[in-house]
């Protein structure tokens, strides 16, 4: 397994994208060099989906073998995966340039969060992380109850 395959995104951070459309990655989620990244809207429009693209490989080879899925689920699935997912590079400094069209739609401008997520990270209109943060935080106090934590 290589290092980019270990990529591991955790923690909230505040950061605004500028007038070029461009975020600059958390210093701790980078590394010294250039990064690839498939970038992808959420389904439901909620967020833009950021990751390496051996996650991105992860992610397809998982649906893939889905037992859950039909044959002709599958291949719309896909089609429109890749349809909807963007190529994006990150520079020496850790900015990276996210497409104008998904920035448009999702309203990303002016403050944003990132929020990590294993493999990937999100980055999400400030004010629809803040109430989707505040409607999630009682099922995450639930399961940390049952887990104990």
């Amino acid at each position: 397994m290589d290092n980019a395959s270990q990529t591991f995104y955790a923690g909230e951070f505040r950061h605004f994208i500028d007038e070029k459309n461009r975020v600059t990655i958390p210093a701790r989620w980078r590394r010294d060099r250039a990064e690839e990244f498939i970038i992808l809207p959420e389904a439901n429009h909620h967020f833009l989906l950021v990751m390496p693209p051996e996650e991105f490989s992860r992610m397809t080879a998982a649906a893939e073998s889905s037992p859950q899925v039909s044959p002709r689920d599958r291949r719309v699935f896909f089609r429109q995966l890749h349809a909807r997912a963007q190529h994006g590079s990150s520079d020496r400094q850790g900015r990276l340039v996210l497409p104008e069209d998904l920035c448009k739609k999702l309203g990303l401008k002016g403050e944003v969060a990132l929020v990590g997520g294993r493999g990937r990270f999100e980055i999400w209109n400030l004010a629809r992380w803040q109430q989707a943060n505040a409607e999630e935080t009682p099922t995450y106090q639930h399961v940390a109850n049952v887990l104990g934590l």
